[in-house]
């Protein structure tokens, strides 16, 4: 028997706006990358940025997420280039990076850019993986634990609309909700460019890396660890060796937006 304390979402993954069918996924990541530019914008503000460049690094955030994530899920699970569903975020946040640093570095800008970028990932975050729990998206075992979803949709993803299971996506609300709360009330406390960068990177590694145990949506690589696994891993070894050696550069380099990047 299903038990009471499971969260049931009877919602249809799809919304019917007049003639105008929505998928929930699209709509949330929409609201996810508005939520994620507001933040943005009000970090920047605080720290004097122009606003001209920080829509351009959305722009490319936008397009790397979406690139990054299919060309991982592809390579991880093979099938098409092109296709509307099957993504890897880790794949997403990796590529989205690079362009936004090289862009920032090309543009001789203050690396405060970046840091209003890692501000507003968890947010947008949080936001845009509700519609992966509306779809049921991104599940794991079934299970009874008082997290676990059951999607009573036919029309969900889940294989069963009468079963609970572990969702990846609502542990990524989770994940984007305690990141974001716990970084962007300390943002004044780090001096150094880079390190709001390096710490919401090492938190989302590291939390993504302990909810992979509980999905069942990346293939088992070795030891016991899968794709998604071993790809956190050195995206948590990259924060940290970041962390490390941004820290001991003297605070407030960069700051001003024309300014070169701090080295």
């Amino acid at each position: 028997m299903l038990p009471l304390d499971v969260i049931t979402i009877g919602i249809e993954p799809e919304l019917d706006v007049g003639p105008v069918t929505l998928a929930w996924h699209g709509v949330t990541i929409a609201l996810g990358l508005l939520v994620g530019g507001f933040v943005a914008a009000d970090y920047g503000r605080e720290n004097d940025l122009r606003m001209d460049p920080l829509l351009n690094i959305g722009m490319l955030a936008g397009v790397g997420g979406i690139v990054g994530s299919r060309l991982l899920y592809v390579t991880e699970q093979g099938g098409p280039l092109f296709g509307t569903r099957g993504f890897s975020l880790a794949g997403g946040v990796i590529l989205a990076t690079l362009l936004i640093v090289g862009y920032v570095w090309r543009q001789g800008l203050s690396w405060r850019y970046i840091d209003a970028v890692a501000l507003a990932f968890p947010a947008g975050l949080a936001v845009g993986r509700v519609g992966d729990v509306i779809n049921g998206e991104h599940f794991g075992p079934e299970s009874s634990f008082f997290l676990a979803v059951r999607n009573s949709s036919p029309e969900a993803l889940t294989p069963d609309p009468e079963l609970a299971y572990h969702s990846g996506g609502l542990y990524e609300v989770i994940i984007g909700v305690l990141i974001f709360a716990t970084v962007w009330p300390l943002r004044h406390r780090f001096p150094v460019t880079g390190q709001i960068t390096c710490l919401v990177l090492g938190l989302f590694a590291a939390f993504r890396f302990v909810e992979f145990f509980f999905r069942s949506d990346s293939p088992d690589l070795s030891i016991g660890l899968n794709y998604t696994q071993w790809i956190s891993l050195p995206m948590l070894a990259a924060a940290l060796a970041g962390w490390m050696t941004i820290t001991n550069r003297r605070p407030g380099l960069g700051r001003q937006a024309g300014s070169r990047p701090d080295l």
